[in-house]
Protein backbone atom coordinates (compact mmCIF):
# COMPACT_ATOMS: atom_id res chain seq x y z
CA UNK A 1 0.00 0.00 0.00
CA UNK A 2 2.77 2.50 0.82
CA UNK A 3 4.37 1.93 -2.79
CA UNK A 4 1.31 2.81 -4.52
CA UNK A 5 0.61 5.51 -2.68
CA UNK A 6 3.92 6.27 -3.47
CA UNK A 7 3.43 6.15 -6.73
CA UNK A 8 0.18 8.26 -6.55
CA UNK A 9 2.78 10.63 -5.06
CA UNK A 10 5.05 11.11 -7.69
CA UNK A 11 2.05 10.72 -10.38
CA UNK A 12 0.37 14.00 -8.93
CA UNK A 13 3.18 15.74 -8.75
CA UNK A 14 4.90 15.39 -11.52
CA UNK A 15 1.28 15.41 -13.72
CA UNK A 16 -0.03 18.35 -11.92
CA UNK A 17 1.04 22.26 -13.01
CA UNK A 18 3.35 23.64 -10.13
CA UNK A 19 2.62 27.41 -8.95
CA UNK A 20 5.34 28.13 -6.90
CA UNK A 21 8.65 28.10 -8.60
CA UNK A 22 10.94 31.11 -6.96
CA UNK A 23 12.51 31.64 -9.87
CA UNK A 24 15.24 34.37 -9.75
CA UNK A 25 16.58 34.59 -13.37
CA UNK A 26 18.14 37.35 -15.56
CA UNK A 27 14.84 37.18 -17.58
CA UNK A 28 12.89 38.62 -15.71
CA UNK A 29 12.73 36.24 -13.04
CA UNK A 30 10.98 34.39 -15.62
CA UNK A 31 11.36 31.20 -17.97
CA UNK A 32 10.75 31.31 -21.50
CA UNK A 33 9.27 28.36 -22.45
CA UNK A 34 10.96 26.91 -26.43
CA UNK A 35 10.44 23.82 -27.95
CA UNK A 36 13.14 21.75 -29.40
CA UNK A 37 12.86 21.88 -33.05
CA UNK A 38 8.88 22.41 -32.68
CA UNK A 39 7.63 19.54 -30.57
CA UNK A 40 10.69 17.74 -29.78
CA UNK A 41 11.67 14.14 -30.24
CA UNK A 42 9.67 11.28 -30.70
CA UNK A 43 6.84 13.56 -31.85
CA UNK A 44 4.20 12.72 -34.64
CA UNK A 45 6.09 15.64 -36.33
CA UNK A 46 8.87 15.72 -37.36
CA UNK A 47 12.15 17.75 -35.95
CA UNK A 48 12.09 21.10 -37.34
CA UNK A 49 9.37 20.22 -39.50
CA UNK A 50 7.18 23.23 -40.13
CA UNK A 51 3.94 21.62 -39.06
CA UNK A 52 6.02 20.58 -35.47
CA UNK A 53 6.81 24.41 -35.09
CA UNK A 54 3.39 25.44 -35.96
CA UNK A 55 1.75 23.06 -33.23
CA UNK A 56 4.27 24.53 -31.12
CA UNK A 57 3.45 27.91 -31.24
CA UNK A 58 -0.30 27.22 -31.37
CA UNK A 59 -0.07 25.11 -27.92
CA UNK A 60 0.89 28.33 -26.22
CA UNK A 61 4.94 28.16 -26.18
CA UNK A 62 6.73 31.79 -26.22
CA UNK A 63 8.71 30.14 -29.18
CA UNK A 64 11.19 27.29 -30.73
CA UNK A 65 14.92 26.68 -31.24
CA UNK A 66 15.71 25.75 -34.99
CA UNK A 67 18.44 24.23 -36.42
CA UNK A 68 19.83 26.17 -39.47
CA UNK A 69 22.26 25.10 -41.87
CA UNK A 70 23.07 26.35 -45.17
CA UNK A 71 22.82 24.90 -49.32
CA UNK A 72 26.00 25.20 -51.86
CA UNK A 73 23.65 27.92 -53.39
CA UNK A 74 23.44 29.75 -49.51
CA UNK A 75 19.93 28.97 -49.13
CA UNK A 76 19.16 28.55 -45.23
CA UNK A 77 17.29 25.97 -44.20
CA UNK A 78 15.62 23.75 -40.90
CA UNK A 79 17.33 20.04 -40.70
CA UNK A 80 18.96 19.09 -37.63
CA UNK A 81 21.38 16.27 -38.74
CA UNK A 82 24.26 16.06 -40.35
CA UNK A 83 23.57 13.88 -43.30
CA UNK A 84 20.55 13.81 -45.25
CA UNK A 85 20.03 9.92 -45.64
CA UNK A 86 19.81 9.73 -41.69
CA UNK A 87 16.22 11.10 -41.83
CA UNK A 88 15.30 11.53 -45.95
CA UNK A 89 15.38 9.75 -48.97
CA UNK A 90 18.10 11.76 -50.21
CA UNK A 91 21.85 11.43 -49.14
CA UNK A 92 24.67 13.37 -48.39
CA UNK A 93 25.04 16.93 -46.98
CA UNK A 94 23.30 19.74 -46.97
CA UNK A 95 26.50 22.48 -47.80
CA UNK A 96 27.14 20.42 -50.69
CA UNK A 97 23.68 20.39 -52.60
CA UNK A 98 21.64 23.43 -54.24
CA UNK A 99 18.34 24.37 -52.32
CA UNK A 100 16.98 22.59 -55.98
CA UNK A 101 18.74 19.64 -55.34
CA UNK A 102 17.24 19.28 -51.45
CA UNK A 103 13.83 21.09 -52.02
CA UNK A 104 11.77 18.18 -52.68
CA UNK A 105 13.13 15.96 -50.07
CA UNK A 106 11.20 14.34 -47.75
CA UNK A 107 11.33 12.46 -43.93
CA UNK A 108 11.26 9.26 -44.57
CA UNK A 109 10.31 7.38 -41.04
CA UNK A 110 6.90 6.62 -39.79
CA UNK A 111 5.68 8.87 -38.64
CA UNK A 112 7.03 11.17 -40.16
CA UNK A 113 7.05 9.57 -44.12
CA UNK A 114 5.78 12.95 -46.58
CA UNK A 115 7.14 16.04 -43.94
CA UNK A 116 9.40 17.90 -46.24
CA UNK A 117 12.78 20.18 -45.27
CA UNK A 118 11.57 23.87 -45.17
CA UNK A 119 13.70 27.42 -46.04
CA UNK A 120 13.98 29.19 -43.03
CA UNK A 121 12.33 32.63 -45.06
CA UNK A 122 9.48 30.20 -46.39
CA UNK A 123 9.40 29.13 -42.75
CA UNK A 124 8.69 32.68 -40.94
CA UNK A 125 6.85 33.58 -43.85
CA UNK A 126 4.59 30.82 -43.11
CA UNK A 127 4.06 31.77 -39.31
CA UNK A 128 1.86 34.37 -38.43
CA UNK A 129 3.16 37.51 -36.39
CA UNK A 130 6.52 35.78 -36.68
CA UNK A 131 7.70 38.77 -34.67
CA UNK A 132 5.83 38.21 -31.35
CA UNK A 133 7.65 34.91 -30.70
CA UNK A 134 11.39 33.74 -29.36
CA UNK A 135 13.47 31.86 -31.67
CA UNK A 136 17.18 30.56 -31.19
CA UNK A 137 18.61 29.50 -33.97
CA UNK A 138 21.24 27.28 -33.81
CA UNK A 139 23.91 27.35 -36.58
CA UNK A 140 25.36 24.47 -38.04
CA UNK A 141 27.64 25.18 -40.60
CA UNK A 142 29.36 21.45 -41.06
CA UNK A 143 31.09 21.96 -43.23
CA UNK A 144 34.65 20.63 -42.56
CA UNK A 145 37.31 23.40 -42.95
CA UNK A 146 34.68 26.01 -43.53
CA UNK A 147 36.78 28.82 -45.57
CA UNK A 148 36.10 32.40 -44.81
CA UNK A 149 34.06 33.24 -47.83
CA UNK A 150 31.43 30.21 -46.59
CA UNK A 151 31.38 31.51 -43.24
CA UNK A 152 30.43 35.61 -44.40
CA UNK A 153 27.93 34.07 -46.89
CA UNK A 154 26.97 32.27 -43.97
CA UNK A 155 26.17 34.96 -41.59
CA UNK A 156 25.24 37.31 -44.27
CA UNK A 157 22.11 34.96 -45.46
CA UNK A 158 21.06 34.99 -41.81
CA UNK A 159 21.29 38.19 -41.02
CA UNK A 160 19.06 39.01 -44.23
CA UNK A 161 16.39 36.94 -43.28
CA UNK A 162 16.48 38.80 -39.76
CA UNK A 163 16.48 42.15 -41.21
CA UNK A 164 13.52 41.24 -43.60
CA UNK A 165 11.38 39.53 -41.11
CA UNK A 166 11.92 42.31 -39.06
CA UNK A 167 12.82 40.11 -35.92
CA UNK A 168 13.41 42.23 -33.03
CA UNK A 169 16.81 41.88 -30.97
CA UNK A 170 14.61 40.60 -28.04
CA UNK A 171 13.43 38.04 -29.88
CA UNK A 172 16.22 36.09 -31.72
CA UNK A 173 19.22 34.46 -30.20
CA UNK A 174 21.89 32.90 -32.18
CA UNK A 175 23.39 29.80 -31.27
CA UNK A 176 26.94 29.06 -32.48
CA UNK A 177 30.05 26.72 -31.35
CA UNK A 178 32.22 28.13 -34.37
CA UNK A 179 34.03 30.91 -33.21
CA UNK A 180 34.52 32.48 -36.86
CA UNK A 181 30.75 31.96 -37.39
CA UNK A 182 31.03 34.22 -34.24
CA UNK A 183 32.99 36.83 -35.36
CA UNK A 184 31.47 37.18 -38.81
CA UNK A 185 28.15 37.87 -36.75
CA UNK A 186 29.29 40.18 -34.33
CA UNK A 187 31.25 42.11 -37.25
CA UNK A 188 28.33 42.38 -38.97
CA UNK A 189 25.65 42.82 -37.04
CA UNK A 190 26.86 43.56 -33.30
CA UNK A 191 23.52 44.09 -31.39
CA UNK A 192 22.55 40.25 -31.92
CA UNK A 193 21.95 38.44 -29.29
CA UNK A 194 24.62 35.36 -28.90
CA UNK A 195 24.89 32.17 -27.17
CA UNK A 196 27.85 29.85 -27.23
CA UNK A 197 27.59 26.43 -27.99
CA UNK A 198 29.81 25.01 -25.66
CA UNK A 199 31.23 23.31 -21.89
CA UNK A 200 31.36 25.76 -19.26
CA UNK A 201 34.86 26.91 -19.19
CA UNK A 202 35.53 27.08 -22.89
CA UNK A 203 32.06 28.63 -23.04
CA UNK A 204 33.30 31.68 -20.43
CA UNK A 205 36.57 32.30 -22.51
CA UNK A 206 34.31 32.86 -25.69
CA UNK A 207 31.60 34.89 -24.00
CA UNK A 208 34.59 37.30 -22.55
CA UNK A 209 36.33 37.23 -26.03
CA UNK A 210 32.92 38.22 -27.60
CA UNK A 211 31.14 40.00 -25.60
CA UNK A 212 28.61 37.32 -26.11
CA UNK A 213 25.01 37.49 -24.12
CA UNK A 214 24.58 33.63 -22.48
CA UNK A 215 25.42 30.16 -23.14
CA UNK A 216 23.21 27.20 -24.46
CA UNK A 217 24.50 23.56 -22.21
CA UNK A 218 22.53 20.50 -21.78
CA UNK A 219 20.79 20.49 -18.75
CA UNK A 220 22.49 17.97 -16.73
CA UNK A 221 25.94 19.44 -17.40
CA UNK A 222 24.91 22.65 -15.70
CA UNK A 223 23.92 23.04 -11.91
CA UNK A 224 22.29 25.28 -10.10
CA UNK A 225 25.49 26.87 -8.68
CA UNK A 226 26.75 27.30 -11.99
CA UNK A 227 23.76 28.94 -13.06
CA UNK A 228 23.88 31.56 -10.83
CA UNK A 229 27.88 31.95 -11.45
CA UNK A 230 26.60 32.77 -15.12
CA UNK A 231 23.91 35.38 -13.66
CA UNK A 232 26.59 36.62 -11.46
CA UNK A 233 28.07 37.76 -14.79
CA UNK A 234 25.59 39.04 -15.73
CA UNK A 235 25.53 35.40 -18.37
CA UNK A 236 22.20 34.01 -19.54
CA UNK A 237 21.76 30.62 -19.47
CA UNK A 238 19.68 28.29 -21.88
CA UNK A 239 19.42 24.40 -21.70
CA UNK A 240 18.43 21.70 -23.90
CA UNK A 241 18.22 17.83 -23.25
CA UNK A 242 14.92 18.51 -21.10
CA UNK A 243 13.25 15.06 -22.61
CA UNK A 244 11.85 14.29 -19.56
CA UNK A 245 9.17 15.83 -16.60
CA UNK A 246 11.67 15.46 -14.17
CA UNK A 247 14.40 17.55 -15.92
CA UNK A 248 12.08 19.92 -17.18
CA UNK A 249 11.07 20.64 -13.42
CA UNK A 250 15.32 20.71 -12.58
CA UNK A 251 15.66 22.91 -15.21
CA UNK A 252 13.19 25.43 -13.78
CA UNK A 253 15.05 24.54 -10.00
CA UNK A 254 18.17 25.73 -11.14
CA UNK A 255 16.45 29.27 -12.37
CA UNK A 256 17.96 29.13 -16.04
CA UNK A 257 16.47 31.70 -18.33
CA UNK A 258 15.35 29.79 -21.12
CA UNK A 259 14.52 25.99 -21.92
CA UNK A 260 14.46 24.42 -24.76
CA UNK A 261 12.41 21.21 -24.19
CA UNK A 262 11.11 18.11 -26.17
CA UNK A 263 8.14 17.51 -22.95
CA UNK A 264 6.39 20.97 -24.37
CA UNK A 265 3.12 20.18 -23.08
CA UNK A 266 4.29 19.59 -19.84
CA UNK A 267 6.70 22.28 -19.33
CA UNK A 268 3.65 24.96 -20.53
CA UNK A 269 1.80 24.01 -17.65
CA UNK A 270 4.65 23.69 -14.54
CA UNK A 271 4.71 27.59 -15.53
CA UNK A 272 1.14 28.47 -16.24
Amino acid sequence: MRYINALLFLFMTLGCGEKDFDIVNLNNNQVTILGHGGMGIEHLYPLNSFESIQHCLQLGADGTELDIQMTEDSVLVVFHNERLESATHLSGQIFDKTWAEIKDAQYLYPPYAGYKIIRLDRLFFNISNPEQYTFFLECKPYRPAASAAYVDSFARALISIIDQYRLERDRIFIESGKTDLIASLKEKKPDLNMFVYADITTALSIIEEFDLQGISIAIDEISEEEVAMFHEREIMVSVFNTHSRKRNIDAIEKNVDFIQTDKLKHLIKMLE
